[in-house]
């Protein structure tokens, strides 16, 4: 991996690697998981799908949060251009999957995802973990891109609350803290990558036009990195409470 991308990975917290993917590689990776979701919708419920409306149609998902259940998408885990790129950005000398994720945001109705950080969720004590989002359309601020709070990941982890928002239950509790942050809209094509830190903030707004953004991630962790499994139990305790009010 180049210099000049570990630099900017640590100033802003997060970098584009454009056409990671090519055309025909895109298209396969959404007939796979297209294919996997068809089958296996039915089976998941509660937190780990969510849809933009209430019929539970696969082209209303909105995000489908166990991705690593379809074994293509966990082989495709392992690959090393991918491992390479997270062991170089975190540092470290293993790292190991926690989880694959489907962002599908749909035309029109895909809903928005409110400012947080990815380790408030994850609670890797060292913060040594990053996501790797991959694009399977076009990408930009019209319909819905990831945005992000350049370097705020330098400022550790931050307050947050109750968002109530499907797939993405917490958000930054004061977020006047991040107005000495610049706020950028990556715009991505079809196969470009987004990598960011585990402590960046970032979120999406909705998607009100005629084209979907499709994203799909992998979440990487240095290997020797262990959970805070108390945080981990608040957290759960809380968000319980949060889903059945």
């Amino acid at each position: 991996m180049k210099k000049n991308y570990i630099d900017s990975f640590n100033i802003n917290g997060w970098i584009v690697i454009k056409s990671f993917l090519n055309d025909k590689e895109v298209n396969l990776a959404k007939k796979k998981i297209y294919d996997f979701l068809s089958k296996n919708i039915s089976k998941y419920k509660g937190r780990t799908i969510n849809f933009a409306k209430k019929e539970q149609k696969i082209s209303e998902i909105n995000s489908f949060h166990a991705l690593e259940d379809c074994k293509w998408v966990k082989d495709y885990s392992k690959k090393k251009n991918l491992v390479n790129i997270a062991k170089k950005l975190l540092p470290c000398d293993k790292v190991e999957l926690r989880a694959s994720e489907y962002f599908a945001k749909p035309k029109k109705i895909g809903l928005k995802a409110p400012a947080h950080q990815d380790n408030f969720y994850w609670n890797v004590k060292n913060s040594k973990g990053l996501t790797v989002w991959i694009a399977l359309s076009k990408s930009s601020k019209k319909n819905g891109t990831v945005y992000y709070y350049d370097g705020s990941h330098k400022d550790g982890l931050y307050a947050h609350k109750k968002s109530f928002a499907k797939g993405s239950s917490q958000t930054i509790k004061n977020p006047s803290k991040l107005k000495k942050y610049k706020k950028t809209f990556p715009t991505l094509n079809a196969g470009d990558i987004l990598i960011h830190h585990c402590l960046i903030v970032h979120g999406s707004n909705p998607n009100k036009s005629n084209q979907s953004r499709i994203g799909w991630t992998f979440q990487y962790k240095d290997k020797k990195s262990q959970y805070d499994k108390h945080a981990i139990k608040k957290y759960e305790l809380k968000l319980n409470k949060q889903i059945n009010n």
